[in-house]
């Protein structure tokens, strides 16, 4: 699992029945500084990706978020889906090694 902050969301004039319920956001993973509580600064182009959501996270929030075969764990059948997003993250602590 990573760590985003989402930066946006996608709009769909059609979709796929799987789709249903939910929506898709755009999501910015954590960069090594944004761990010691850096502040997020756009990264370079193609480096955000698509999410599928079902928990209703919001711009600005930070997400957990699963890729490849098991973002489509969650679903019965087939799914159009890259990235899941697991959990919605309400505090990051973090210390480096010393």
């Amino acid at each position: 699992m990573r760590l985003g902050t989402v930066i946006g969301r996608v709009t769909l004039s059609l979709k796929e029945p799987v789709y249903s319920g939910s929506r898709l956001l755009i999501v910015q993973p954590f960069s090594r500084a944004q761990f010691s509580g850096a502040p997020a600064v756009p990264l370079a182009k193609g480096s955000s990706l698509v999410v599928y959501d079902e928990l209703g996270a919001g711009e600005g929030c930070i997400v957990g978020f699963t890729e490849g075969a098991e973002a489509t764990q969650p679903f019965d059948g087939p799914a159009p889906v890259d990235a899941y997003v697991a959990c919605i993250v309400e505090t990051v602590n973090y210390e480096p090694p010393r």
